[in-house]
């Protein structure tokens, strides 16, 4: 195998999969909006030389005012029930 990837993974996990076979890049969620890979993620990436593949830039619609009510998305959709989607009293 050439090259190997991850999707959403800790720290551990990257560690331990990258000294069995070299991880060209990891792929997360990262934009303006979620910044958890900040602290721990993009730094291991940093240091072992892995590329980051980033999915949502754009907030899932927050960014571009695309973003609809919660209720509006089918059943099916995660966005129903993600907390970023809920309506919050001022």
């Amino acid at each position: 195998m050439r090259f190997f990837g991850l999707c959403e993974v800790r720290v551990a996990t990257i560690r331990r999969a990258h000294a069995v076979h070299p991880i060209s890049a990891l792929q997360s969620e990262y934009s303006l909006w979620e910044r958890n890979p900040e602290p721990e993620i993009i730094p291991l990436l940093r240091e072992l030389g892995i590329g980051l593949v980033s999915f949502c830039p754009l907030g899932r619609g927050f960014l571009t005012s695309e973003v609809k009510r919660a209720e509006e998305y089918p059943e099916d959709d995660f966005r129903r029930i993600d907390p970023r989607y809920q309506r919050r009293e001022l």
